[in-house]
């Protein structure tokens, strides 16, 4: 699972550079946790990645089983410097690639940013030493910057220039158009790239591997998405919360999802994706079987999660219960409103003489 799992592209790399730099247990433990996320099925045994650890269990099931074995990141962390001494964790060509993969994927991050820049920030000439993008196009210009990143002289300026950028960012937000980037993030992998590393060896051309499977917690967990629409969810779980019959419940999916699709839709992996149509709903992942569940299997188990009080997180719940409390207020409020006028409206008894 260590090897094969995790659903992070290209992700044995990642770690083998992690160890490379020579990190400590404890930080390679916190990099593995954004590493590996969602679940996986290998094999006979379902994965899941959770805040504590990896939690493992026979079956296609692990979320929420209490007997599942977990493995904590500091133990994983702990297996996979075992493995990589033995040769055993990655093949020789991933060896040999991670720290170039490493540049790229910074490189990457920096040609957004740059190409974020706003007029001010460029016309105050900020990280000039990136001057030579000329908007060739995304492949050559981070290839050109991963080159240049090999460079310990071309790196130092970097940094210089960096951190005076960073430093004013923090006062002027205006110097970006966009504001999705993360500067503290872009200066550690910067900093990293000027560590002593150290290298491994493998005999491994290529990493054993075994059969992958679609795990139920990753179905369950994609369904909780809600459809493609804005509010989708709120809706979904709005209406299964009401007394409907299996047949209005599946006629509601229907509508809600319409015809389309996603990415990345089972546990964030890149070569996934989730299909809806008026047959239901059909899962993809690399590697693995495709799963198609149709309308009265969704509104099932969608059922199953709304009364476990799974299809909703606990942000998202609270958030529902206070708008309903609103809602349950405001009516409150409008018949007590209309009690006056309904007292007026009503006529008073006379009195009869006998």
């Amino acid at each position: 699972m260590l090897r094969l799992g995790g659903n992070t592209d290209r992700q044995r790399e990642r770690v083998v550079a992690a160890f490379e730099k020579l990190k400590t247990t404890a930080e390679i433990a916190e990099i593995l946790k954004t590493l590996y996320h969602g679940g996986n099925g290998l094999g006979s045994v379902s994965a899941w990645y959770a805040e504590d650890g990896i939690h493992l269990s026979h079956g296609k099931s692990v979320r929420y089983d209490r007997s599942a074995q977990v493995i904590s990141w500091e133990s994983a962390a702990e297996r996979i410097g075992e493995l990589l001494e033995s040769g055993q964790f990655a093949s020789n060509v991933e060896l040999a690639e991670a720290a170039g993969y490493e540049r790229s994927l910074l490189a990457e991050k920096l040609w957004h940013l740059y190409h974020d820049f706003s007029d001010k920030a460029r016309d105050s000439g900020y990280l000039s030493c990136l001057s030579g993008i000329q908007r060739t196009g995304f492949p050559e210009e981070t290839a050109w910057l991963a080159e240049q990143l090999s460079d310990p002289a071309f790196r130092q300026t970097l940094k210089e220039e960096y951190a005076a950028f960073w430093t004013d960012y923090q006062q002027d937000r205006d110097l970006l158009r966009f504001h999705y980037h993360r500067p503290r993030e872009i200066w550690e992998n910067l900093k990293d790239l000027d560590l002593p590393r150290r290298t491994f060896s493998s005999d491994l051309s290529q990493v054993p591997t075994v059969q992958h499977f679609i795990t139920e917690d990753e179905i369950d967990a994609a369904m909780t998405g809600g459809s493609s629409f804005a509010g989708g969810k709120g809706r979904i779980y709005a209406f299964f919360m009401e007394n409907h019959t299996d047949k209005e419940k599946v006629r509601f999916l229907k509508d809600e999802y319409g015809i389309g699709g996603r990415s990345h839709a089972l546990s964030g992996a890149t070569h996934s994706g989730e299909d809806h149509d008026g047959k239901g709903l059909h899962y993809k992942k690399q590697d693995c079987p495709d799963v198609h569940l149709n309308w009265e299997k969704v509104a099932k188990r969608i059922t199953s999660l709304v009364q476990k009080g799974r299809y909703l997180t606990e942000q998202e719940q609270a958030q529902y219960d206070k708008i309903q409390a609103e809602k349950d207020l405001a009516e409150e409020d409008a018949i007590q409103a209309q009690q006056p006028e309904i007292e007026e409206e009503t006529p008073k008894p006379t009195l009869r003489a006998v």
